[in-house]
């Protein structure tokens, strides 16, 4: 009988141990809350790295082993695991481990992956891995991004399937979607739009790139920008004239099928315009071996830099040209413009008007011209 009441407590102290041991073991692990002043200063101690909260305050900095609800820090807040949910810290926020969630920051946050959380901060995200949004007011930077970057300075990738949008520069190895900057966008793959206000830089681009000036690529069909250096399109100087005698000479380049113009130039017949600017776009509709045919839309300011001395001329032009050899083309067509001047020979400058009026000093008129020219290949 003794020893069966023996066996029977040290069965139940086993017991007891075990449960003990098992709820030490979940203690230790996860935690409803932590609540804290600056790190060791909290309910957690010099162990918060070892436990997961489900809601975490600290007045200044924390940190944690993971967090898997609220996360509200005054300063700064380190997560040494994975984080569900939302991370708000006064000026920083790192994360060591994945994020499904949103991580707020009034400067910069940190992480490790992202694919099914946001970051946004004042200054910078860092992400080593992938997110769908990333939100800065100067940096962003992940290796892939699978919708969307906006920072206020320079977004950084690898791969961006969506958008990046940022005040200055967007750099990326292969972009599936559309980059937008106000300066600088580069990319080796494209494969939507570039825009930008300056520069855009690609290898190679199935889509469009559009630039306040100058666009590059080793191969773009579809660039719009004043100058378009495409490593397998073409370059052309033109020297034109039109029925009134304004002669322009042009920089024409871009891809096989679309190419920027910017000319200077002056009315040789009326000495009241010495001075010509022209920019604008053309399209190669089709090209053979003694035959091409160009279409291009242009606008052109002509002016002495006096009152009442300025001429503008919108026009489209169809140019058939024919092919002396392969640097040398000799074109001449038709063109449809509309004039807008208050240079008193207005009419004159109107060629076969199909629309005029002249009202306070101001003509206007929609009329026919010709023009007529020589290109030269140079790439």
């Amino acid at each position: 009988m003794r020893i069966y009441n023996s066996k029977i407590k040290t069965i139940s102290l086993l017991f007891l141990l075990v449960c003990c041991t098992l709820f030490n073991s979940y203690a230790q692990n996860e935690r409803p809350a932590h609540l804290g002043f600056i790190y060791p200063i909290s309910t957690n101690g010099l162990d918060a790295a070892k436990f997961s909260n489900n809601l975490s305050i600290h007045a200044l900095a924390g940190l944690s082993g993971g967090e898997n609800g609220l996360s509200i820090y005054g300063l700064a807040g380190m997560v040494q695991g994975n984080a569900t949910g939302l991370q708000v810290a006064g000026l920083y926020s790192k994360l060591r481990g994945d994020l499904t969630g949103v991580q707020i920051a009034g400067l910069m946050n940190q992480a490790q992956n992202a694919n099914n959380g946001v970051q946004i901060a004042g200054i910078a995200n860092f992400l080593e891995k992938d997110t769908p949004v990333q939100i800065a007011g100067i940096l962003n930077k992940a290796r892939n991004v699978q919708g969307f970057q906006n920072a206020g300075i320079v977004n950084i990738s690898a791969l961006n399937r969506g958008a990046q949008i940022a005040g200055i520069a967007n750099l990326t190895k292969k972009i599936e979607g559309a980059q937008i900057a106000g300066i600088f966008n580069e990319a080796e793959n494209v494969k939507g739009i570039q825009i930008s206000g300056i520069v855009n830089k690609a290898k190679k681009v199935d889509g469009v790139q559009l630039s306040g000036i100058v666009n590059i690529a080793e191969s773009s069909d579809y660039p719009i920008g004043i100058i378009n250096l495409i490593e397998d399109g073409e370059i052309r100087i033109g020297l034109s004239s039109d029925e009134n005698l304004t002669t322009m000479l042009s920089f024409k380049s871009g891809g096989r099928r679309l190419y920027g113009i910017v000319g200077i130039g002056s009315n040789l017949q009326y000495g009241n315009l010495p001075y010509a600017l022209e920019a604008g776009l053309g399209l190669k509709v089709l090209e053979g071996n003694r035959f091409r045919l160009d279409i291009e839309g242009t606008n052109m300011f002509a002016t002495n830099f006096k009152k009442g001395g300025e001429y503008t001329r919108s026009g489209i032009k169809v140019l058939p040209a024919l092919l002396i050899s392969q640097n040398l083309q000799i074109f001449a067509g038709p063109s449809l413009n509309y004039t807008h001047t208050k240079y008193s020979n207005g009419n004159d400058l109107s060629g076969m008007q199909l629309w005029s009026r002249e009202r306070r000093g101001v003509y206007k008129a929609v009329h026919l011209g010709v023009t007529a020219g020589v290109n030269i290949k140079i790439n």
